[in-house]
């Protein structure tokens, strides 16, 4: 009987590989509609359990914060900003409806000012692009998505409060599936890992995130731009997602302090503005900070958001960089899939060797 030797064992395992990873992809884009309220329920769950556990151990010498009651006051907490953050998304909805014919006109005066400047040829090109546009069917297009909207953040919380639900038996599940204790040992350290790492990156990303939002409502009101306070919550928003989101949300703001003043200059300085804001915050303050705690490459970060941008949409983006931690970690676990860790990593040092 003929061995097989290893240089054929060797193509068999790199084909079952490429199958898995095939198998593992066709998952990922076909289940979008079921994994992503899931992804995002599961990292909101682990958040709000960190806070709660954290506010759980502040103690003193007479007091100490019982559970349940660091429980009611976190969901509290975030029900309060959720209706806060309502209450300025509304007020601003009515402005923006009674400043949106003025907008509008002024718009198509741009629009037709710029199509003049390139030509008699491109001119007429945009026009009839313009006049195909159909207002009617985009209304329609916008509500059926907030329809999806809505019922995706209703899904996310019930599962939210279904994992709370399930949180004391999560232990005993996982003794159950790994009955060896050394085993056991490493997975509770890997998902140790994982949890300070995403929870350190988060609460980073957040005190970042407030104060590009805080600076730029400054400016956006310092200079009479319309709208202030829905653009700053769009750049907190915006600015969880690395590298792209902060272009986003300038471009946005200045777009319209241009059509509001009627000059290009307004464009400029707006955009000028926020870039400086986020230069400083987002090019010396975030790295100066995260250096410590997270590292990973600016190269794999660009690619984890392309990636996941494309099989999940927008919230692919949120959601990259913690995905590209959790397969950072568990990669350096195993001696096999240790080249991943590596080459996500910025200097090749992972959470291993380090010292």
């Amino acid at each position: 009987m003929t061995d097989i030797g290893p240089d054929v064992e060797k193509p068999r395992g790199l084909g079952m590989s490429a199958v898995v990873c095939g198998v593992v992809l066709a998952i990922l884009v076909l289940g979008r509609s079921f994994l992503v309220p899931l992804a995002i329920a599961v990292l909101f769950w682990h958040l709000l359990e960190a806070l709660i556990s954290d506010l759980s151990r502040l103690a003193s010498s007479r007091f100490r914060i019982p559970p349940w009651f660091a429980s009611i006051l976190v969901v509290g907490l975030i029900l309060l900003g959720l209706y806060a953050i309502g209450i300025v998304l509304l007020s601003q909805t009515n402005a923006i409806a009674i400043a949106w014919p003025h907008y509008a006109e002024r718009m198509k005066s741009i629009v037709a000012g710029l199509a003049d400047w390139l030509g008699e040829g491109p001119s007429a090109k945009v026009r009839e692009e313009l006049g195909k546009i159909d207002l009617t069917r985009q209304a329609a297009g916008l509500f059926t998505s907030a329809q999806s909207l809505v019922v995706n953040i209703v899904v996310v919380f019930l599962y939210v409060f279904f994992l709370f639900g399930e949180r004391r038996y999560i232990n005993v599940k996982l003794g159950a599936l790994v009955p060896d204790a050394e085993v056991a040992g490493d997975a509770e350290k890997v998902l140790s890992a994982i949890s300070v790492s995403i929870r350190r990156y988060v609460l980073i990303k957040t005190l970042m995130s407030v104060i590009v939002g805080v600076s730029s409502y400054v400016v956006l009101r310092t200079l009479g731009a319309d709208f202030a306070e829905t653009w700053a919550l769009l750049i907190f928003l915006l600015n969880y997602i690395p590298n792209l989101g902060p272009v986003i949300g300038a471009i946005f703001p200045a777009l319209i302090a241009w059509v509001q003043f009627d000059t290009v200059e307004y464009f400029f300085g707006v955009a000028s503005a926020l870039a400086f804001i986020y230069a400083i915050v987002g090019n010396a303050l975030e790295p100066l900070i995260m250096r410590k705690s997270l590292n990973m490459s600016a190269f794999a970060i660009v690619l984890s958001l392309t990636f996941w941008g494309t099989i999940w949409g927008v919230v692919g983006m949120f959601l990259s960089v913690p995905i590209m931690v959790v397969t950072m970690i568990v990669c350096a676990h195993f001696p096999s899939w240790r080249w991943v860790a590596v080459l996500l990593s910025k200097d090749g040092r992972i959470s291993d060797d380090r010292a």
